[in-house]
């Protein structure tokens, strides 16, 4: 497997979140731009594609959780450096919740 190397180390994985169908409407946003979810998806499996085939990482992939519209933003729950994860508290109370789903289901 390749690894990628950036300033922290070596990384060789990777930890996604589907995208909820609730995104276009719940999530918080900066605009009011309107999400298309079908374009999101699509987005969303090309990213995964070069996560596994350009880069080389093993891929956790968890599911979308409609409860959480923000969830495909699972980078936000944690910050990882090495064998060292950071687990956060966002700001947004409708998020809170993504850290102890996202935790709950890294831990199965």
């Amino acid at each position: 497997m390749a690894e990628l190397m950036a300033g922290f180390g070596a990384f060789t994985h990777a930890l996604v979140r589907g995208i909820a169908s609730s995104l276009p409407k719940e999530a918080l946003r900066m605009s009011s731009a309107e999400v298309d979810l079908a374009r999101a998806q699509h987005q969303h499996e090309m990213y995964v594609g070069v996560l596994k085939h350009k880069l080389g990482l093993q891929v956790i992939e968890l599911p979308a959780d409609d409860s959480l519209p923000d969830c495909v933003f699972v980078e936000d729950a944690a910050v990882v450096c090495g064998d060292t994860a950071l687990i956060t508290r966002p700001g947004a109370p409708s998020r809170r919740n993504e850290v102890i789903r996202t935790l709950e289901k890294v831990k199965k």
